[in-house]
């Protein structure tokens, strides 16, 4: 009896402790799995990263602005112009380049910025006439105010950089100045040489350049 009742009172915990995991040694995780191709014709079209955040902002704000419409006529605009209007737009022109949709949807401002994009080295620095004279009307073309906006400009034209004449005193980097954009004909008494022939719009060297004739 004593040896049994020896025998009860050992604590089950008593035994010998399980061996704990090898040092250094992890358990392996799996790969994440391939991010898979979108397949809505929408997502296709946008393609990529960008087109997937893109669409997910909209989806996002779309359903934030349809319900707000509904209480709120104040938001009505957005959404029958902007948003319903982008997504009408994309569903027309599938099969558009890139460049094709961007005319198509921001028009000569656009036209004119790749102008000036493909006119000019990478590290120009671009001189864009006074603000209150970029939407005047220049023979049959004339810019919305968005031309004024500096970080849309500069979005289209990247890495050159652009700046106005607006900013003469508070921009250091205006005498760095290499190239003139021409807007609604003013800009040509910023150049540094007289021109003969002008046009409405176009970019043009702040110095006078030799150009070697054949």
């Amino acid at each position: 009896m004593a040896k049994h009742a020896h025998k009860e009172t050992t604590p089950p915990s008593a035994g010998p402790k399980k061996a704990g995991k090898p040092a250094g040694k992890k358990r392996p995780v799996a790969a994440p799995a391939p991010p898979q191709s979108p397949k809505h014709p929408m997502l296709r079209w946008l393609g990529g990263a960008f087109g997937f955040k893109s669409m997910a902002l909209a989806v996002v704000g779309g359903l934030l602005f349809y319900g707000a419409a509904h209480d709120n006529s104040g938001y009505q605009w957005v959404w029958t112009n902007l948003l319903k209007g982008n997504w009408d737009f994309i569903q027309k022109h599938r099969k558009a380049t890139l460049d094709e949709r961007y005319q198509m949807k921001l028009g000569f401002d656009y036209v004119f910025c790749s102008y000036v994009r493909d006119n000019t080295p990478e590290d120009a620095v671009i001189l864009f006439p006074l603000k209150k004279y970029n939407t005047e009307k220049g023979g049959d073309y004339q810019l919305t105010r968005a031309i004024n906006v500096k970080n849309w400009v500069t979005h289209f034209v990247y890495p050159r950089k652009a700046l106005y004449k607006d900013e003469q005193e508070t921009n250091p980097r205006y005498h760095d100045v290499t190239h003139v954009a021409i807007i609604a004909g003013h800009g040509y008494e910023d150049l540094d040489y007289p021109v003969r022939e002008r046009s409405y719009f176009t970019v043009l060297p702040k110095k006078a350049q030799t150009v070697n004739s054949e």
